[in-house]
């Protein structure tokens, strides 16, 4: 079997299991959601393994003022990086106000209230690439955080007024590569932005020695267990199922790109591999004095994009 069947057929099963998994969450209006026009509700829900997810819900109130009753809400999904959280409610509540309902998932073990119970309950800095690389390719914890992104769209389709057909996604970084694997394992998404995204060509980054800073764990774990690079295959095996660039040829959604040439987090010819896989139609931002940091001139464009009809 070739890689890419391989690829395909590994992720086809794992969301045929998501769609058996029962969808148990519990949304909780925030003590300061007091507002006519937003409401803040904390989303936990149980994910396929025990595991409790957390994320942010924002409701956009005033669109349903104005909007026919048999009109449904479009949806964004905003990933945040690694090794980080959702974040403040502040950024959120500026691309609701564009139309949307927000959804920010905390990605389980990191700096969020999501749970990792394969682990140590808690958070945990760095080391999520490698952590379940000597186990099976299942229990890689990047492998459980998809799994919870894809079970989360599910419970999302179900809330009343949502147009469970026009779902969106958004990252940078970590959260990048979620948003463009979304849109992979999730035809519903109709537009997908990705800044700089992270998990891209593993062995590119391994093979120019930039596996520095969010990828030195690839570096230490080969000081430590691989010095001679007898387990080279079986490491990047098992990393390709979790290649944000594999994920890209899935892709169906309208893509906005954004590529930082001068980055060192995620060096531009990872970016470039991810952009290159993506078959859909698609736009390039390409920032040659930018590196792994906020670039306003994206903002612009990631506006434009959403307010697109």
């Amino acid at each position: 079997m070739d890689k890419n069947d391989e690829f395909n057929k590994f992720w086809n099963k794992k969301i045929e299991f998501i769609n058996t998994v029962s969808l148990n969450y519990n949304l909780t209006k925030t003590s300061f959601s007091t507002f006519d026009n937003i409401e803040y509700y904390d989303l936990y829900f149980t994910s396929f393994d025990g595991a409790k997810i957390y994320a942010k819900y924002l409701k956009n109130k005033k669109i349903r003022k104005n909007i026919p009753k048999n009109k449904k809400i479009p949806v964004l999904f905003y990933f945040h990086g690694y090794p980080a959280s959702s974040r403040n409610w502040l950024e959120k509540t500026a691309y609701c106000s564009l139309g949307y309902d927000i959804i920010a998932m905390d990605f389980r073990g990191q700096g969020g209230l999501s749970e990792d119970i394969g682990g140590v309950k808690g958070a945990t800095a760095f080391g999520h690439i490698i952590a379940g690389i000597d186990d099976d390719i299942s229990n890689m914890i990047y492998v459980k955080n998809i799994l919870d992104m894809c079970l989360l769209v599910k419970i999302v389709q179900t809330f009343p007024d949502i147009d469970r057909y026009n779902l969106n996604s958004f990252g940078a970084s970590q959260g990048g590569a979620f948003s463009l694997i979304c849109a992979a394992l999730n035809k519903d998404i109709k537009k997908c932005i990705s800044l700089y995204p992270f998990l891209s060509d593993f062995k590119k980054i391994y093979d120019l020695d930039k596996d520095i800073g969010a990828y030195e764990e690839l570096r230490l774990y080969s000081r430590w267990f691989n010095v001679d690079g007898k387990l080279d295959s079986n490491l990047f095996n098992k990393l390709s199922f979790i290649d944000s660039k594999n994920f890209a040829p899935k892709i169906s959604a309208k893509v906005l790109f954004g590529i930082s040439a001068l980055d060192s987090d995620c060096p531009v010819e990872t970016q470039y591999a991810l952009f290159n896989n993506i078959s859909s139609e698609k736009k390039l931002c390409l920032y040659k004095k930018y590196s792994h940091e906020d670039i306003p001139p994206f903002g612009n464009e990631v506006l434009s994009f959403l307010l697109e009809q």
